[in-house]
C-alpha cells in the first residue's frame, strides 16, 4: 500500500487545522482582558430550579449550565457588587454597588458561576 493509513491522516489534518485556528485566534484576540470573561455575565443559558431563602442574607439555589455543570443546593451570600455585571434570573444589568447574591465559597478554586449574581430586589419580590 501507498501512502498513510487512514488514521495518520486523521491525525495530520487534525492538527494542522488546531494550529491554524490557534493561531487566528492569537491574532484577533490581541491581549486577554484580566478575569477571562465579563464578571457577573452569563456565559451560557443557566436554568435556575428553585431559591430557597435560609437565612436573611444567605440563599439556596439549585442550578444547571451545559457549560459550567449543575449545583444543587449552592448556598449564595448578600454582598455588593465588586464590578458591573448582569443579573442571573432577571437579565437585568447589575451596577457596581448594587446589593446582589453571589456563590458561597471557601478555598483557592473557585466553582465555575463565582462570577454571576442575582440581584437583591429581585429575589424581594
Amino acid at each position: 500500500m501507498c501512502g498513510l493509513d487512514p488514521w495518520s491522516q486523521i491525525i495530520g489534518r487534525l492538527s494542522s487545522h488546531w494550529h491554524d485556528t490557534a493561531s487566528t485566534v492569537r491574532l484577533t484576540s490581541g491581549r486577554r482582558k484580566r478575569g477571562g470573561r465579563a464578571a457577573g455575565a452569563v456565559c451560557g443559558v443557566a436554568t435556575i430550579r428553585s431559591i430557597e431563602w435560609q437565612t436573611d442574607t444567605t440563599v439556596l439555589v439549585s442550578w444547571s449550565d451545559a457549560t459550567r455543570g449543575r449545583y444543587l443546593d449552592q448556598t449564595w451570600r448578600a454582598s455588593y457588587a465588586r464590578v458591573c455585571g448582569v443579573c442571573a434570573v432577571s437579565g437585568m444589568s447589575v451596577k457596581r454597588g448594587d446589593v446582589v447574591f453571589r456563590p458561597f465559597y471557601r478555598g483557592a478554586a473557585p466553582p465555575p458561576n463565582a462570577l454571576d449574581m442575582i440581584l437583591a430586589s429581585v429575589l424581594r419580590r
